[in-house]
């Protein structure tokens, strides 16, 4: 099997392994997380295809820099680039692929791009396209709808409009012409009546009068129906600052609805409570630092900016399960109860149970008097 050597900084664990999640795909056995050195360069000598992971903690690191100029001297290697990370300068030349905002999709161009690279220079079967989402349902601009572009594409003399379409009858014979009508005798003119201006002109002024009506009739209508309008959209406004009141902040698809069906600044606030939400669950999934927290986190927010990370996390507990072990305190109890038989509870003390320690009179002082002697008496015989 072609191997693949992924060199990166320490800190870069979680990146790398999820990379080489995605290049395992390929058929490659990838190597990762060896340190600067020996290691590395005997993993390079076995390496058909090395990839230099760059980000902001390992182009500091010269280390990292010599072992990636030793697979460069195999002509094996790649460089690939994280949050907007530039090689060295020693390496400028090179071929290098940009990875910043990936997260895992398999249509990310420069993914793509790199995986071809990779596949190339080991000798493997390129990568299978990526699976295409499917349709989201929404009007698409520049969709074609198959069956409209059907029933107005152009038919074949003779045929149906469709095949529910009844065929065409027959038209009847024609019927045989009736002989023409006897001609009519022309009827007397009669005198055409006089034109009388003067009455004329009450008409003309009625038929003004009837425009200028209905002209004001149409701006009356116009203004009311810009005013429904204005009063529509400002009760929308009103039902939709009223939902986002209502929402659940911690229901990530009650965001994500009201995102849709929102606009303007009030679909501007769910989204910032959304991107909230999921920079909090992120942050609790980080510190229960479990399968169970991360997959949830990953359930609610797959196309989040931290779905990369938490899946290389994800692969490192189930590799590497967590074991724990217990420690016994070497510090005595404080509680002098607890103090075993025998031991001292404070230094210079007796032990428990032994016989107590005499101290000797302290010497009198110059300013003491000894005690007097006691007087005695003589007689005299």
């Amino acid at each position: 099997m072609a191997t693949a050597l992924i060199i990166h900084a320490p800190e870069d664990a979680l990146p790398a392994r999820a990379l080489a999640e995605k290049l395992r795909a390929a058929k490659l056995d990838v190597i990762l997380e060896k340190p600067s050195g020996d290691e590395v360069r005997e993993a390079v000598k076995s390496a058909q295809v090395v990839v230099a992971l760059w980000s902001p903690r390992s182009v500091g690191q010269p280390a990292i820099a010599d072992d990636v100029a030793f697979a460069r001297g195999k002509s094996k290697l790649l460089h690939a680039q994280m949050q907007n990370t530039q090689t060295p300068a020693q390496f400028s030349g090179d071929k290098s692929v940009n990875l910043t905002g990936w997260r895992g999709e398999d249509e990310f161009a420069p993914w793509r791009e790199l995986a071809k690279l990779v596949t190339d220079r080991a000798g493997v079967a390129p990568l299978p396209p990526p699976t295409p989402r499917p349709p989201s349902g929404f009007f698409t601009p520049g969709r074609v709808d198959a069956k409209a572009e059907a029933a107005d594409a152009p038919r074949p003399p003779g045929a149906p409009a469709s095949r529910a379409a009844a065929p065409r009858q027959a038209p009847p014979p024609p019927r045989p012409a009736s002989p023409p009508p006897p001609p009519r005798q022309a009827a007397p003119q009669r005198a055409a009546p006089s034109y009388d201006q003067a009455a004329d002109e009450p008409k003309r002024g009625g038929s003004m009068g009837i425009v200028l009506i209905i002209a004001a009739l149409v701006v009356v209508l116009g203004a009311a129906a810009a005013g429904f309008m204005w009063w529509q959209g400002q009760q929308a406004t009103q039902a939709s600052s009223a939902a986002l009141e209502q929402v659940d902040r911690n229901d990530p698809a009650a965001l994500r609805a009201l995102i849709a069906a929102s606009s303007g600044a009030v679909k501007a606030q769910a989204q910032g409570a959304l991107k909230e939400l999921e920079e909090r669950s992120y942050e609790a999934a980080s510190d229960a630092d479990t399968i169970e927290a991360l997959q949830n986190f990953l359930h609610d927010f797959p196309d989040s900016e931290h779905a990369l990370t938490a899946k290389g996390r994800i692969q490192e507990l189930q590799q590497n399960p967590d074991t724990t072990t217990d420690t016994t305190a070497g510090d005595q109890p404080d509680n002098p109860e607890q103090t075993p038989p025998g031991a001292a509870a404070t230094p210079g003390a007796p032990a428990a149970g032994g016989p107590p320690q005499l101290t000797p009179p302290g010497e009198p002082t110059t300013s003491q008097e000894p005690p007097s002697a006691p007087a005695t008496t003589t007689t005299t015989p």
